[in-house]
């Protein structure tokens, strides 16, 4: 048997199969990069949506309480800050108050021990000012924090029969991802 002898098969060389593959790299990276975008951007709507979804709830919540009880968060619970060393500027001032302020929890961030002092002091006040006990919500929710605003509306000299109620609800980043408002009027 001849060894020299040259067996001619059909196939490809390695340089062949590289060079197809890096031209299929160069076209699939454009298509990687608006998968990448999609996904980036389905995110970015689902955060979005139950930003708006807390804003609403809390809206509806507040439309259902005697007039005289739509207070701010600030007004209501301020003294869930007080006697509290890292939080001192946030019981004695009303912007400081919303930098920190959420009546969002879940299971999950109560672990932070800083979280879990708020709910427990929120726990016991939050009923006079919303009527019902104070909730956890599920995981989905952990990267929020909602503050409600409540602004008099006064047209005359009459006493404000009517309040702007701002719901407003941030996200991890400390960005406003969603805010309703709306006019609340005492009717007789």
């Amino acid at each position: 048997m001849n060894v020299d002898k040259k067996i001619d098969r059909p196939g490809f060389t390695l340089v062949e199969i590289l060079v197809v593959l890096f031209l299929i790299g160069l076209v699939a990276l454009p298509f990687t990069n608006m998968f990448l975008f999609g996904v980036q951007g389905s995110f970015d709507n689902a955060e979005h949506v139950l930003g708006y979804n807390l804003a609403r709830e809390k809206l509806e919540e507040i439309k259902g309480l005697p007039f005289e009880l739509i207070k701010s968060d600030y007004d209501n619970f301020r003294e869930v800050f007080q006697d509290r060393n890292k939080y001192d500027e946030a019981y004695y001032n009303e912007a400081s108050f919303e930098k920190y302020f959420t009546d969002v929890f879940t299971d999950r961030s109560l672990n932070d021990s800083e979280l879990k002092t708020t709910f427990t002091r929120l726990k016991l006040i939050y009923p006079k000012g919303y009527l019902k006990q104070l909730q956890t919500y599920p995981e989905d929710y952990r990267r929020f924090r909602r503050v409600v605003k409540i602004e008099q509306v006064t047209e005359s000299a009459m006493p404000s029969k009517l309040k702007k109620v701002s719901v407003l609800v941030f996200d991890a980043d400390e960005k406003k991802i969603a805010e309703i408002a709306t006019l609340i009027g005492l009717h007789k």
